[in-house]
Parts: C-alpha cells; sequence; structure tokens
C-alpha cells in the first residue's frame, strides 16, 4: 500500500504541473493517496478493494490525460468513460475506508480476514490463477481484486452505454441514418461484445474464487472444532451452539457465496449511483418541476435521493423481523434434520420398543416448529414483496413523467430524454439496493450471525482448555502413572473427585470400581487430558502411548478396514494383522469384509462393536490400556476370552478397567475403589484384600 500511495501522489502532483486534467480530478487524487495510506490499519479483506480503486483512478486519470493530449485515437476515445469517472474512483475507496469501521462490517470481515491472511501454500484449484501467488492468501485477495477490476469495467461500459443511448435517440430524431448505424455498429457492437466476455470471465473467476476460499475455511473450521478437544467441551459448557455439522458445511459455504455477492454488488451499485448522480445533475442542471414551471437545478437528483431514502426506511420497518425468523427457520429446520438422522441411528432400539408412535409425535412437533417459523417468514416476504414491488413498478413511469414537459417545449432533446430516464433508472436502482436485496440480507445476517456464535463458542471452548488447572505432564515421574492432588469437578464448577495422591503403577492391571456418579469415569477422561474442569497434575510416563476405549465406541462410516485401525490410517496395518485382531476377538465371520463400505455400526451388535474397538487395541499395542465400561455389552464368558486375549497379545501393555461386575475381580492384579469421604468428595483408596478366617478347631 505504501508504493500504491507513492505512485498516486506522484501522478497527481504530475498533473499539477502538467494542467491537462480537471482541477477536481487532481485534487481528489491527492485525497486518494491519504485513504491508501490510512488503508494499511483496515481489514485485509476490504483493503483489496481500497487498492483496486487506487488502480482505478490512476487507470481512468492516466486515460483521460492521453486523450487530453491528444495521444488516443478518435474510435477509441468514443469508446472511453467521461473524466469524473476517475473522481467515482476515489468516493468509492472512501466509502469502503468509511464502512471498515462500522461494527457489523468489523463482524463481516472477522470471519473473512483470516483466508486473506492465509499463509498455506497455494491449492490446484483453478489452474490459471496459479501466477497469482505461492500463498492461499495472496491468490484470494488477487481473485478478488480480479472481480473487482471486472467490476469497474462494468459500470464504465455502463456509464458509455448511457451516452449511447443518448447518440442513437438524438439520430432518429433527427433521422439521421448514418448516425444511426455509426452508433449500431461503431459503439454498441464492440461494447456489446466486450461485456459477453467480461461476464463469462467474471463467472469463472468468480467460482474459482469461491471453492478456493470454501475449501480452505471449511478445513480450518472443521480442524478448530475437532482440534485438542473442542468439540467435546462445547456441549459441556452448556453452549447454545446447535448442530455444528451445519455451520461447517451450510453456513460457510452461504457465507462465502453471499460475501461475495453483496459486496461485489454493493459496491457495483455504489459505483452507479456516483456516477449517473453527475450525469443525472448535469442533464438536469436547469430543470423544470412539472406542473409549477419552477425551475429548480438537479430537481432529479434530490427527488430521486428522497425516494430512495423513504423507501429504503419503510422496507427496513418491513421487513426487520426476517433476520430473527431467518436465524431460527435455520435452527429449526437442522433440529429436524438431526432429529431424522438419530431415529435412523437407533432405528433398533426404537422398533424393539415399539416407539414408532412417540417418535411419530416427537417428529410431528419438530417440524410444526419449522412450519409454523416457515409461515411466519412467508407473512413477512409477502408484506415486503407488496411495498418493494409497487416501488419498483412506480419508479419505472416516474422518470418519463417528470422529464416529458422539458421535452415537449423544447428544453432537451429525444436522446437527453431517454438518456435522463436511463440514469435516473440507474441512480434510483443503486440506491434502492437495500429495498431490493432486503430478504437477502437479513439471510446473511442471521448467517453471520450463526457462524460469529459458533466461532465465539469454540473460542470459549479454547480458552477453558488453555486455562485449565488440570496438568498433563511427562515429567520425571518414573515408568508409573501418578494422580497428584487432583480435584475435578462437573462444568458447572461442582467439586465431585478430590484424590490426594494415587498410582498406577506400570505391569500391574487395575480394576477401579465404585458407585454411579463417583466420577470414575470423569477420572479417566481427565487422564487421557479432555476433562478441563478441574486441577492438580497427571503424571504420565515420558515416550509411554496410552488408549482409552469407551463404553459406546465410535464406528466411523466407510470400509470395515477403516473401522478397525481407527483412529489409525485405512493402510497402517498389514491385511494379516487386521485379520489376526479380529479373530482374536472372535469377529472372524468379517475377516472377508474388510473393504466392504457400510454403516457398520448399525449391522454390528452392541457387543460387536465392543469386541471391534478391543481390536483396535490389539492392533495399536499402546502403553497404557484404560477400558471404561469397554466390555459392559459382552457375556462374561466371552468377557474373560476378552482380558485373556488382551493378557496374552499385550503383555507389555498396562490395563486400568472401569467396570461394576464382580467377576472382573479376579481378572485384575489390583483393586481400587472410588470412596466417599468425610468431605463429601470421593477419593481414589486402594483395595486391600483381606484373608480369610481360619476354621475353628474341632472339639
Amino acid at each position: 500500500m505504501k508504493a500504491l500511495t507513492i505512485v498516486i501522489g506522484a501522478f497527481a502532483l504530475a498533473n499539477v504541473l502538467l494542467g491537462q486534467l480537471p482541477l477536481y480530478v487532481t485534487l481528489s487524487g491527492f485525497a486518494l493517496a491519504g485513504i491508501v495510506y490510512a488503508s494499511r490499519a483496515i481489514s485485509p479483506y476490504l483493503r483489496v478493494f481500497v487498492a483496486m480503486y487506487g488502480l482505478g483512478y490512476l487507470l481512468l486519470a492516466s486515460a483521460t490525460l492521453l486523450q487530453a493530449l491528444g495521444a488516443v485515437p478518435e474510435v477509441v476515445a468514443a469508446l472511453l468513460p467521461p473524466a469524473f469517472s476517475a473522481v467515482a474512483a476515489v468516493v468509492f475507496a472512501a466509502l469502503v475506508f468509511g464502512a471498515s469501521f462500522i461494527p457489523v462490517i468489523r463482524t463481516i470481515t472477522a470471519l473473512a480476514d483470516p483466508y486473506f491472511l492465509s499463509t498455506v501454500p497455494a491449492t490446484s484449484f483453478g489452474r490459471p490463477f496459479t501466477w497469482l501467488g505461492r500463498t492461499e492468501g495472496q491468490v484470494g485477495a488477487r481473485l478478488v481484486a480480479l472481480l473487482i477490476a471486472i467490476n469497474f469495467i462494468q459500470v464504465a461500459m455502463q456509464i458509455r452505454f448511457n451516452v449511447f443511448y443518448r447518440d442513437l435517440f438524438n439520430a432518429l430524431q433527427e433521422k439521421n441514418l448514418d448516425a444511426f448505424w455509426y452508433q449500431i455498429f461503431g459503439i454498441f457492437s464492440p461494447l456489446a461484445a466486450i461485456w459477453i466476455a467480461i461476464a463469462v470471465y467474471e463467472i469463472f473467476v468468480d467460482n474459482s474464487l469461491h471453492i478456493r476460499w470454501r475449501s480452505w475455511l471449511t478445513k480450518r473450521t472443521a480442524a478448530r472444532w475437532l482440534d485438542n478437544g473442542t468439540h467435546y467441551r462445547i456441549p459441556l459448557m452448556g453452549s447454545d451452539t446447535d448442530n455444528p455439522d451445519q455451520r461447517i458445511q451450510a453456513d460457510v459455504r452461504l457465507f462465502i457465496d453471499q460475501t461475495m455477492s453483496l459486496s461485489i454488488r454493493l459496491l457495483s451499485q455504489a459505483a452507479t449511483l456516483v456516477s449517473f448522480v453527475i450525469i443525472l445533475w448535469g442533464l438536469s442542471r436547469d430543470f423544470i418541476v412539472p406542473g409549477l414551471g419552477i425551475e429548480l437545478p438537479g430537481f432529479l437528483v434530490w427527488l430521486v435521493i428522497a425516494y430512495a431514502v423513504i423507501g429504503t426506511w419503510l422496507t427496513h420497518l418491513i421487513g426487520r423481523p426476517l433476520i430473527r425468523l431467518d436465524f431460527r427457520q435455520e435452527t429449526v429446520e437442522a433440529d429436524f434434520r438431526f432429529s431424522l438422522a438419530r431415529l435412523r441411528e437407533y432405528g433398533e432400539q426404537v422398533a424393539l420398543l415399539r416407539g414408532e408412535k412417540a417418535e411419530t409425535a416427537r417428529l410431528d412437533r419438530s417440524f410444526t416448529e419449522v412450519v409454523k417459523n416457515f409461515i411466519q417468514i412467508l407473512s413477512r416476504r409477502m408484506k415486503l414483496t407488496t411495498f418493494t414491488a409497487g416501488y419498483s413498478q412506480l419508479s419505472v413511469i416516474f422518470p418519463y413523467v417528470l422529464a416529458a414537459p422539458s421535452y415537449f417545449i423544447g428544453r432537451i432533446t429525444l436522446g437527453q430524454f431517454q438518456q435522463t430516464a436511463s440514469a435516473f433508472s440507474q441512480v434510483q436502482g443503486a440506491m434502492s439496493f437495500f429495498i431490493t436485496a432486503y430478504s437477502t440480507l437479513a439471510s446473511y445476517k442471521a448467517n453471520v450471525d450463526r457462524l460469529t456464535t459458533f466461532n465465539e463458542s469454540m473460542s470459549r471452548a479454547e480458552a477453558v482448555g488453555r486455562s485449565t488447572a488440570l496438568e498433563l505432564d511427562s515429567a520425571a515421574s518414573g515408568p508409573d502413572l501418578v494422580l497428584e492432588d487432583l480435584k475435578l469437578a462437573l462444568p458447572d464448577g461442582r467439586q465431585i473427585v478430590s484424590i490426594d495422591g494415587f498410582t498406577f503403577r506400570e505391569g500391574p492391571s487395575v480394576l477401579v470400581t465404585g458407585p454411579s456418579g463417583s466420577g470414575k469415569s470423569t477420572m479417566l477422561r481427565a487422564i487421557s487430558g479432555v476433562w478441563p474442569f478441574g486441577s492438580g497434575h497427571v503424571h504420565v510416563p515420558p515416550g509411554r502411548s496410552v488408549m482409552l476405549i469407551p463404553q459406546k465406541p465410535y464406528i466411523p462410516v466407510g470400509t470395515l478396514r477403516a473401522a478397525v485401525t481407527y483412529p489409525g490410517l485405512d493402510a497402517q496395518y498389514p491385511d494379516e494383522d487386521l485379520r489376526q485382531a479380529l479373530l482374536d476377538v472372535n469377529l472372524g465371520h468379517l475377516t472377508d469384509q474388510l473393504d466392504v463400505e457400510d454403516n457398520w455400526a448399525h449391522h454390528l451388535s452392541g457387543g460387536e462393536q465392543q469386541r471391534l474397538s478391543l481390536a483396535r487395541a490389539l492392533l495399536a499395542k499402546p502403553d497404557w490400556l484404560f477400558l471404561d465400561e469397554a466390555t459392559a455389552s459382552l457375556d462374561e464368558p466371552m468377557e474373560a476370552v476378552a482380558y485373556r486375549i488382551i493378557s496374552e497379545r499385550l503383555p507389555n501393555t498396562t490395563v486400568v478397567s472401569i467396570g461394576h461386575r464382580s467377576t472382573l475381580i479376579s481378572m485384575h492384579d489390583r483393586q481400587a475403589v472410588m470412596t466417599k469421604e468425610a468431605n463429601g468428595l470421593f477419593g481414589l483408596r486402594e483395595k486391600v484384600a483381606t484373608a480369610e478366617p481360619s476354621p475353628a478347631p474341632a472339639e
């Protein structure tokens, strides 16, 4: 931006010396140099817009300068926009700079800016654009710049089309056939060909940017959500961030679509507004007010501004509830979709319990909320459309009614009459942007709110993870896993566990028992590093791997190979090891289905799923294996077999189990019990076996 500031300032200074450009063009150059320099501190996304309008000023002002010096052929000069277009570029840059300080714009750019600051290597999407930069942020910013340049050219061409209509209708009025055909073939035809080519190229550039930006933002959001247990902590903290799957898939896509569409469209309308206001002012400089015979300079400009401002205000009053309704619609739609997905997941349980009627009633209640909110949106949009459609239709006839008196008394030509109507229509359309796009803006605001609240929830969860007083370290604690001054609490702050000190020695297996709700599973979550609520130290043996298997295992959708090797990669283990692990846990009937893709969680029983998760442990061979009721769905004989297999196949693994069955005691070397202490909290104590009493001597 510094280099661009210097170039613009030097150009403006050179114009002072040459004196070939209008004074307002030169002075606007100095103003633009200041804007570009100050924009170093604004959003990177908006900075692209300011920079492009700076380049646009240089291009348009240079063209005007060359034309003034007689260095441009007449044929080319006829296609150039007026000199004031350069000043319009300065106005656009000032508008963007000022908008960057509006709170709602800052909220939007906070979501957009990370992509344009990204330093990751550029992806291969849209190979024609690989020359734009080495990093994804550079390519993205330059694609935005390219879109702005295209938009800038289109606005300039609209201005030239406006002049074309004036000259065409003047030729018709004068019955000048040569001038008529010149306007058609010499002016309109090349302009139309350029317009079509630019429109097609714009589609390609816009979609290339979209897929790059969406790919980066989706991956980044999903990675952040999954990183360091954030996805696990968000619901624990009571966050109202519903349906994160929808926010990552649908809301990210909509945000990018609408951000690009609305920002480019808004600046296009701003460019059109400034450009055609100048034209309209010139056309109505000595305008006569119909019916009054009073000459009022710029009357059409004042009228169209008042017309648009009143229309925008009324539109906002009518359409404001759409923001809240659109936000709620996304929520109730996602809730209904989640209910259907949940029902599919637990179809067997519902069928066994004959819960179809209850599920039908629940789905009906959920869908009723969808319908009720939709009806409210429909009602509000009908009211909004009634007003905006009437507003648009009335604006069509306005300029003709207003310009007709001047035409009929000979003050303006037919071409000027048509040019006035066209300019009025362009200004009215630009100023009515918020009226015509209100529904889209309401939906966009709801979408931005959803992504913002999702990011805030992730930030809170990340902050809890960083600020937790629970320390998981591998300090010099020897080969044992040591709990020291461990205090565990619920998310609401209520403390439930207090362990002054306990050592899980390497080698001997340990069974942890205790009443439900005593914090056994919470303790294992703290050891694994995902539970942030509490304080104390968990000393993990250095260089040792830890694996925790919960009671309900996660079975990803895909091949059986991926399910068995999870969380490892599909190709991490040879087929022989996979088949042997399945045979060891009595799942030999699945050994020939490793590459079959399916939703295996639906095809495997609870016991089979638990056995599959044990097969994962046999493959991973962790140094420490924590089993959180991981065999609760197995019958006792199968459970005994499972522990025997673990002992045989993993002789160097220390096993710590949580369970309630008394039969588990004989399968472990030690037993620890969660017992309620005098302070009302549960502590962990080792249970020492007592010797059986000797039989009484015979008398």
